[in-house]
Protein backbone atom coordinates (compact mmCIF):
# COMPACT_ATOMS: atom_id res chain seq x y z
CA UNK A 1 0.00 0.00 0.00
CA UNK A 2 2.82 2.40 0.87
CA UNK A 3 4.52 1.59 -2.45
CA UNK A 4 1.32 2.45 -4.34
CA UNK A 5 1.03 5.78 -2.49
CA UNK A 6 4.67 6.62 -3.22
CA UNK A 7 4.22 5.81 -6.92
CA UNK A 8 1.01 7.82 -7.08
CA UNK A 9 2.84 10.79 -5.56
CA UNK A 10 5.67 10.41 -8.13
CA UNK A 11 3.16 10.24 -11.00
CA UNK A 12 1.29 13.34 -9.81
CA UNK A 13 4.51 15.29 -9.27
CA UNK A 14 5.78 14.35 -12.72
CA UNK A 15 2.41 15.26 -14.25
CA UNK A 16 2.59 18.71 -12.63
CA UNK A 17 6.20 19.18 -13.80
CA UNK A 18 5.21 18.25 -17.36
CA UNK A 19 2.33 20.73 -17.36
CA UNK A 20 4.61 23.47 -15.97
CA UNK A 21 7.14 22.73 -18.68
CA UNK A 22 4.42 22.82 -21.36
CA UNK A 23 3.45 26.31 -20.15
CA UNK A 24 6.96 27.51 -21.03
CA UNK A 25 6.38 26.95 -24.76
CA UNK A 26 6.84 30.31 -26.49
CA UNK A 27 3.81 30.26 -28.78
CA UNK A 28 0.21 29.80 -27.71
CA UNK A 29 -0.44 26.98 -30.21
CA UNK A 30 2.62 25.06 -29.00
CA UNK A 31 1.60 25.55 -25.36
CA UNK A 32 -1.92 24.25 -25.95
CA UNK A 33 -0.65 21.33 -28.03
CA UNK A 34 1.90 20.32 -25.38
CA UNK A 35 -0.63 20.61 -22.54
CA UNK A 36 -3.08 18.43 -24.50
CA UNK A 37 -0.28 15.93 -25.27
CA UNK A 38 0.72 15.69 -21.59
CA UNK A 39 -2.88 15.19 -20.50
CA UNK A 40 -3.49 12.59 -23.22
CA UNK A 41 -0.35 10.59 -22.36
CA UNK A 42 -1.11 10.50 -18.64
CA UNK A 43 -4.84 9.81 -19.08
CA UNK A 44 -4.12 6.95 -21.48
CA UNK A 45 -2.39 5.08 -18.65
CA UNK A 46 -4.58 6.16 -15.72
CA UNK A 47 -5.78 2.60 -15.10
CA UNK A 48 -2.30 1.04 -15.06
CA UNK A 49 -1.71 -0.84 -11.81
CA UNK A 50 1.36 -2.95 -12.66
CA UNK A 51 4.27 -1.41 -10.67
CA UNK A 52 6.87 -2.40 -13.30
CA UNK A 53 4.85 -0.80 -16.10
CA UNK A 54 4.35 2.34 -13.97
CA UNK A 55 8.12 2.54 -13.38
CA UNK A 56 8.77 2.18 -17.12
CA UNK A 57 6.18 4.87 -17.92
CA UNK A 58 7.69 7.17 -15.28
CA UNK A 59 11.16 6.72 -16.81
CA UNK A 60 9.79 7.48 -20.29
CA UNK A 61 7.97 10.55 -19.01
CA UNK A 62 11.12 11.81 -17.25
CA UNK A 63 13.06 11.42 -20.52
CA UNK A 64 10.40 13.40 -22.40
CA UNK A 65 10.36 16.06 -19.67
CA UNK A 66 14.15 16.30 -19.82
CA UNK A 67 13.98 16.70 -23.60
CA UNK A 68 11.27 19.37 -23.32
CA UNK A 69 13.25 21.28 -20.68
CA UNK A 70 16.38 21.02 -22.86
CA UNK A 71 14.51 22.62 -25.77
CA UNK A 72 13.27 25.36 -23.45
CA UNK A 73 16.84 26.06 -22.31
CA UNK A 74 18.10 26.20 -25.91
CA UNK A 75 15.27 28.59 -26.82
CA UNK A 76 15.95 30.80 -23.79
CA UNK A 77 19.69 30.87 -24.56
CA UNK A 78 18.92 31.90 -28.14
CA UNK A 79 16.59 34.63 -26.88
CA UNK A 80 19.31 35.93 -24.53
CA UNK A 81 21.85 35.86 -27.37
CA UNK A 82 19.49 37.71 -29.70
CA UNK A 83 18.80 40.31 -27.01
CA UNK A 84 22.53 40.76 -26.39
CA UNK A 85 23.16 41.23 -30.12
CA UNK A 86 20.36 43.82 -30.35
CA UNK A 87 21.78 45.66 -27.35
CA UNK A 88 25.27 45.57 -28.84
CA UNK A 89 27.06 43.27 -26.40
CA UNK A 90 30.10 41.66 -27.99
CA UNK A 91 30.52 38.49 -25.91
CA UNK A 92 27.78 36.27 -27.31
CA UNK A 93 28.38 32.55 -27.88
CA UNK A 94 28.14 31.83 -31.60
CA UNK A 95 26.02 28.73 -31.09
CA UNK A 96 23.45 30.62 -29.02
CA UNK A 97 23.83 28.01 -26.28
CA UNK A 98 25.61 28.88 -23.06
CA UNK A 99 28.17 26.19 -22.29
CA UNK A 100 29.13 27.73 -18.98
CA UNK A 101 32.66 28.33 -20.20
CA UNK A 102 33.32 24.58 -20.33
CA UNK A 103 35.00 24.05 -23.67
CA UNK A 104 36.08 20.48 -24.29
CA UNK A 105 37.72 18.81 -27.22
CA UNK A 106 35.68 16.36 -29.26
CA UNK A 107 37.69 13.49 -27.75
CA UNK A 108 36.66 14.63 -24.25
CA UNK A 109 33.03 14.89 -25.33
CA UNK A 110 33.00 11.21 -26.28
CA UNK A 111 30.02 10.88 -28.62
CA UNK A 112 30.33 14.36 -30.14
CA UNK A 113 27.83 13.80 -32.96
CA UNK A 114 24.23 12.61 -32.99
CA UNK A 115 24.00 9.11 -34.47
CA UNK A 116 20.58 9.96 -36.02
CA UNK A 117 21.34 13.16 -37.94
CA UNK A 118 25.12 13.61 -37.48
CA UNK A 119 24.69 17.06 -35.88
CA UNK A 120 27.35 18.08 -33.34
CA UNK A 121 26.11 18.29 -29.75
CA UNK A 122 26.30 21.89 -28.43
CA UNK A 123 28.18 20.84 -25.29
CA UNK A 124 29.51 17.83 -23.42
CA UNK A 125 26.54 18.10 -21.04
CA UNK A 126 23.86 18.00 -23.75
CA UNK A 127 21.75 14.85 -23.37
CA UNK A 128 19.66 15.39 -26.50
CA UNK A 129 20.36 16.45 -30.08
CA UNK A 130 19.27 20.03 -30.67
CA UNK A 131 18.42 19.16 -34.29
CA UNK A 132 16.37 15.94 -34.14
CA UNK A 133 15.77 15.45 -30.39
CA UNK A 134 17.35 11.99 -30.22
CA UNK A 135 18.75 11.04 -26.82
CA UNK A 136 22.54 11.01 -26.68
CA UNK A 137 24.01 7.54 -26.47
CA UNK A 138 26.31 6.84 -23.56
CA UNK A 139 29.33 4.64 -24.08
CA UNK A 140 30.24 2.46 -21.10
Amino acid sequence: MALAKAMKRQVLQLYAQCLRSARKCPQWEQREMMKAYVKMKFQAEVGTRDPDRVRMLLADARDELERMNYYHSVYEAKQRADTAVREGHASVPTSGVDTGGDFTSSEEQGDARCPQCNTAYPSAQANFCSNCGAKRTTSS
